[in-house]
């Protein structure tokens, strides 16, 4: 590292007694030696007539935007991300949901299907008062293959109810039953507005009110 002289730091005035009282004392120690030799003229030269170097300044670092890092990009969080199914299949429809689906009077109680033949439980919930029901379960995917393969059915499309869906029906338009796939799993919605004999002749209002609540249903169940 280079050592700047104290001239350059404006010490400079303070060198100059010092200069001095050197060169007398070396003047006195001339003079008392008895020589008898003539003092020695003063030098015309003075450090006092020697300019100072200037100071230097170190030339300002320029600085740069690219310099700087950037700040980290940030990443929304998703939104609108569907809930879940529910554990209890009978939240999703009210007693008044279930009357204006149905179109008999109520109230309607939700009760949960029996465990399967193997002791499995079944997701599910019918809907029942002492006239009619509305009732939803899971089924596996199988039984809707079957369904549709059975050729004493008539199979209808249902649109807008999640990802696939039919109205299944025999042949003299008996029996209407709903089939829908929402998030990977498929459903079975059956309405019965009449538990008496002789329902057959409620077969169209119950179509319509399956392929009605199988809509309503996909939605809430879609993931």
């Amino acid at each position: 590292m280079q050592l700047k002289s104290p001239l350059q730091y404006g010490r400079r005035h303070l060198w100059l007694p010092a200069l001095a009282l050197a060169g007398a004392a070396l003047a006195g120690c001339s003079s008392g030696s008895g020589s008898g030799s003539a003092a020695a003229a003063p030098s015309t030269g003075s450090a006092a007539s020697t300019p100072a170097a200037a100071p230097t300044t170190a030339a300002p670092v320029p600085t740069s935007a690219a310099s700087t890092p950037a700040a980290p990009a940030t990443t929304a969080a998703p939104t609108g991300a569907a809930a879940k199914r529910p554990t209890d299949a009978c939240t999703l429809l009210n007693s008044p949901q279930v009357i204006a689906a149905v179109g008999t009077g109520g109230p309607f109680a939700g009760t949960h299907p029996d465990p399967a033949s193997d002791g499995s439980p079944v997701w599910g919930c019918t809907w029942g008062s002492r006239q009619s029901y509305a009732s939803i379960r899971e089924v596996k995917p199988t039984v809707l293959a079957t369904v549709k393969a059975n050729p004493d059915n008539q199979i209808t499309p249902v649109p807008g109810a999640g990802q696939e869906a039919v109205l299944t029906q025999r042949k003299d338009g008996s029996h209407p039953e709903v089939y829908f796939v929402a998030d990977g799993r498929t459903y079975s919605v059956e309405v019965v507005k009449d538990r008496g004999p002789g329902d057959n002749v409620n077969a169209p209002a119950e179509a319509l009110a399956e392929t009605g609540l199988a809509v309503v249903l996909a939605k809430a169940l879609a993931g």
